[in-house]
């Protein structure tokens, strides 16, 4: 039996990298680190990595991903034979979509794979694949539900949301609760607020996690 490193050698790839705003994109985080692990990935397995497209999106909004449409559809039309992400969750962080994506997969006869080593083509994957996902899509829904529930609260006591020069403390107080009861790194927490609708100091467009780590050490919170 051939082992899935000897089973990805010599696929041709098209990557695909996703962060949540436009602000990440410009300043560069997420994406760059996104390409360098797909990079060395291809590089230590034998992948030819073609092209990499890229959205400035949610994970949820399916309907915007362009980027990943222009991929698959550069892969169905026969320039590649997978879709390669850093991990799945950049892909999809919703279970409908992802179901109908290694659908699609298997039905067109391509392949899903991330740097974890998650393979649509392997059907001893497809279970861990699956959990990773629903994984991901409960933590993004939890998150935003505690987040905005908060902010919900602090507008009932008439607390002032989205001043300028500082964050609110509801906003800190979530903040520190991912990283406390979530384990959360600084970067996670940034782009889980950003899939909110709360707005980061100074009215940028994008929570940074160095922002993020100076709250946490603000607070204490290693």
């Amino acid at each position: 039996m051939t082992s899935n490193t000897q089973s990805l050698s010599g696929l041709r790839v098209v990557g695909y990298a996703r962060v949540s705003t436009q602000a990440q994109g410009e300043k560069g985080y997420g994406l760059t680190a996104q390409q360098d692990v797909m990079r060395q990935y291809c590089a230590a397995n034998g992948l030819q990595l073609l092209t990499i497209t890229y959205d400035m999106v949610s994970g949820g909004s399916v309907e915007k991903m362009h980027g990943r449409a222009t991929a698959i559809a550069a892969i169905e039309s026969g320039l590649a034979d997978a879709l390669l992400v850093r991990a799945l969750d950049r892909a999809t962080r919703d279970q409908l979509d992802a179901a109908s994506i290694f659908k699609r997969a298997n039905k067109n006869g391509w392949r899903l794979l991330d740097c974890d080593r998650a393979d649509s083509g392997d059907p001893s994957q497809r279970l861990l694949a699956d959990i990773r996902i629903a994984m991901a899509a409960e933590e993004k829904r939890k998150i935003s539900e505690r987040t905005r529930e908060g902010m919900r609260r602090a507008k009932a006591q008439g607390k002032h949301i989205g001043r300028p020069t500082r964050i609110d403390p509801v906003v800190v107080e979530g903040i520190v609760e991912m990283r406390k009861q979530e384990g959360l790194s600084a970067k996670a927490i940034a782009e889980a607020l950003d899939d909110t609708d709360i707005r980061p100091p100074g009215g940028g467009r994008g929570w940074s996690d160095s922002t993020i780590r100076r709250v946490l050490a603000r607070e204490g919170v290693a």
